[in-house]
């Protein structure tokens, strides 16, 4: 029996004799059991996250009456997710009815995805009779599908030989267009294949990389060179319509030019650059909306607008500056709705364009080619004429759905503030009134709305989320789900918001978890958990595990372990990042937190440990090395291991002297084991431990259970063994113990040859 099935074996035995205790008990009694387990976050429901082709969080039926939304959960025993569409009666009395379950899938999780799931881009058909959707065929790739609610029966609606990324069907559920992924064979495979070529040839590899050689062949194997394509579906037959090779980069690139070397490779040409692709139809199925879209012979110039000007922006942004194409169904022709860039980079403004309910308009956020020293706002596009109408909305605001009178839009401010936009004389449009807010709405899922309801998630710091109806009218907000009221028996830490003052202007803010049985005046371990800013500057999220990364960030188990912890949240960087400033600036802010929590007497200052995912995984690295912070262990989680601000250049010998922190690497695929092992090497010549645990097939957010389980459980374990002393005495991890007590016994030995 291997480890992880020895491991596997302990949890289910450990769940089922749990289960057998607590049937008898009381709840009251069941509460003090114990605390979290990794067990227990692989096993919570969650919602997930954008199920719409909008992105929104649940599909509204055309009548209103129901919403269809989709969770998962990870089943242990059989190391697959399970994901279910789930089906909400909105009927007064609202929430009284839980909702149902219409279809179920297992599936594990996809290693290049991490949003990868097996039901999505639901759409209401039909009459509110069928479901469209994106699912999985025999072979795993994604096609489209039709649900008849009734009966249950699936049809699939496209066949395609390659995966489908947005499809897009009439009221009667006839599939009237997709889009699909294309790998094409160029020739340079072949050279690689039976010739041999040379590292600096770009016309094998467009972007080579100064320092990591092997980067442009594993972005090769990753199918990264992928494009799309779109296809009308006419009488049974896909016509092809516009190819991404058709597209070019906003700008071209000057690989001489060090930002634009080490911002992001990829244009509108690639497939993997488009995430808020959409291809919706006009209500009369005459139109579609095609986003993002762009021609070679037609650029955009986007340095001429002053939005591509500001600190946030870089040379990736400038390449994907696309256009809303409109599609004419009848001849396959397409034009741009307006002449000028419509941007999807800010977090509240921005969304997907809103066809009227009559077809004649279209709602859009975009620039203005007539103004470029303007910002973007939300416009009204007449559909013949063209003509650009402002809506006139302040910041932060955006459309969600048009209202039953087909005259008024339901606005959102920041995701929690809702209001109306209506019409005055003819189609011009009067002044936004908000008429309510609803408190506690998590702005990770974007909210859904059908113009009556305003369906959301809501969450607290010790309270798992659920979906919330909103009616703005009567401001009154009705749960509509109880996913997890197992989670109610755990006995989790103490958490609350934390601030502290980085630097006299900068305020900075987190929050700490006090261990389960927190003894006031006793100092603690304190592990620190580093944002990839995942998490927004406000609300209070539930942080049983990470905050959308879900490996390595263990709260509240570690907080069951006795270990206090802070995970804090990202300072802000657009005007730092990608210069030797941003790594300082975490510097600063973390050394202030642990000197605030020095002086309460909360932690013990010999034993903090580090912990960082993604680009967080580079904060690491950059407090290990630069930070007058004694770190007693450090996790880095799927990145970090280079240079980021010197175009991801390797760490030399005399920066990794300074790291005295042995480091836990961990490694989501053969790409991060490249980055990860360089660094680990040459730790290690050096005499500093680090050790690496490799997931072949994670995705960059692990979300396959046995995956979970190895990550969180070996990060608890490594934070025991550095900062605790302790051991798990399962007999399965007697090798991993004598590794580390191996590595623990390298400190006191003089470094080898190599880099003195």
């Amino acid at each position: 029996m291997s480890l992880m099935d020895r491991m596997r074996a302990k949890s289910l035995h450990a769940a089922a004799l749990l289960l057998l205790f607590t049937a008898s008990m009381s709840p009251a009694s069941a509460a003090q059991v114990r605390g979290a387990t990794v067990e227990d976050a692989i096993a919570m429901v969650r919602i997930q996250h954008g199920v719409t082709p909008e992105d929104d969080v649940a599909a509204f039926s055309p009548d209103g009456s129901q919403a269809a939304f989709v969770t998962w959960r990870g089943d242990l025993a059989r190391n697959t997710n399970v994901y279910e569409l789930r089906l909400v009666d909105l009927r007064s009395p609202l929430g009284v009815r839980p909702p149902h379950i219409v279809l179920t899938r297992e599936f594990p999780g996809e290693r290049r995805d991490q949003q990868a799931s097996p039901i999505k881009q639901l759409r209401f058909v039909q009459g509110g009779k069928a479901i469209s959707y994106l699912g999985l065929d025999s072979a795993g790739l994604a096609q489209a599908y039709l649900l008849d609610l009734a009966t249950g029966t699936e049809t699939q609606l496209t066949r395609h030989p390659s995966a489908i990324r947005t499809f897009t069907v009439g009221p009667d559920g006839k599939l009237l267009a997709f889009s699909a992924v294309l790998n094409p064979e160029d020739g340079s495979a072949q050279r690689m294949e039976d010739d041999g070529v040379f590292m600096w040839d770009t016309d094998v590899f467009p972007t080579p990389s100064k320092f990591t050689l092997i980067s442009p062949v594993l972005s090769r194997m990753n199918g990264w060179n992928a494009i799309r394509q779109y296809f009308l579906v006419e009488g049974g037959r896909n016509r092809l319509i516009f190819d991404t090779r058709q597209s070019r980069p906003a700008l071209p690139l000057d690989l001489k030019d060090e930002k634009v070397a080490a911002a992001p490779t990829q244009s509108l040409v690639d497939d993997s650059s488009l995430p808020f692709a959409v291809l919706p139809a006009s209500p009369d199925g005459k139109h579609l909306l095609l986003y993002p879209y762009q021609l070679t012979e037609h650029p955009m110039h986007p340095e001429k607008y002053a939005y591509y000007g500001a600190p946030h922006m870089n040379a990736y942004t400038h390449r994907t500056a696309p256009l809303v194409g409109v599609v004419d169904v009848a001849t396959g022709r397409i034009e741009p709705l307006v002449d000028a860039p419509s941007p999807q980079f800010e977090r509240y403004e921005s969304g997907a364009p809103l066809w009227s309910p009559d077809g004649k308009s279209v709602i859009v956020y975009t620039l203005s080619p007539e103004r470029p020293a303007d910002p973007p706002s939300w416009v009204e596009v007449d559909l013949d004429t063209h003509r650009v109408s402002p809506l006139g909305l302040e910041k932060d605001s955006r459309p969600l759905a048009w209202a039953g009178d087909g005259r008024t839009l339901v606005l959102s401010r920041k995701g929690e503030q809702f209001g109306r936009l209506a019409r005055g004389s003819g189609r011009a449009w009067g002044k936004a009134v908000y008429t309510g807010a609803v408190k506690g709405f998590n702005p990770d899922w974007s909210v859904a709305s059908d113009g009556r309801l305003v369906l959301g998630v809501r969450d607290g710091l010790r309270a798992a989320p659920e979906l919330v109806a909103f009616d703005p009218a009567t401001q009154q907000s009705t749960p509509l789900t109880d996913l997890n009221p197992q989670l109610a028996a755990l006995r989790l830490g103490e958490i609350a918001p934390y601030h502290w003052q980085s630097k006299a202007d900068a305020p900075a803010d987190g929050f700490l978890v006090k261990p389960v049985d927190y003894q006031p005046g006793k100092r603690y371990p304190l592990v620190i958990l580093l944002d990839d800013g995942t998490l927004h500057k406000e609300g209070e999220p539930y942080l049983l595990d990470g905050a959308w990364q879900l490996s390595g960030h263990a709260t509240q188990m570690l907080a069951a372990q006795g270990f206090m912890v802070l995970y804090t949240r990202e300072p802000p960087m657009r005007d730092v990042v990608e210069t030797p400033a941003e790594g300082e600036r975490i510097r600063t802010y973390t050394e202030a937190a642990v000197a605030k929590l020095d002086s309460e007497g909360l932690i013990d200052p010999l034993r903090i440990g580090i912990a960082g995912w993604s680009r967080a995984g580079y904060y690491t690295s950059y407090l290990l090395i630069h930070s007058s912070i004694k770190f007693a262990a450090a996790s880095n989680i799927d990145g970090g291991a280079s240079e980021y601000t010197d175009r991801l250049r390797p760490f030399t010998d005399e920066e990794l002297k300074r790291v005295s922190a042995p480091i836990l690497f961990n490694s989501h695929g053969l790409w991060s084991l490249v980055y990860h092992g360089a660094m680990a090497d040459r730790l290690l010549a050096l005499n500093r431990p680090a050790d690496i645990l490799y997931f072949q097939s994670a995705s960059h957010s692990t979300t396959r259970p046995q995956h979970r389980l190895r990550s969180l459980g070996s990060n608890i374990d490594w934070w025991r063994f550095w900062l605790m002393d302790q051991e798990d005495p399962d007999p399965a991890k007697v090798a991993q113990y004598a590794h580390w007590r191996g590595l623990r016994d390298m400190r006191a030995k003089p470094a080898s040859g190599v880099g003195k």
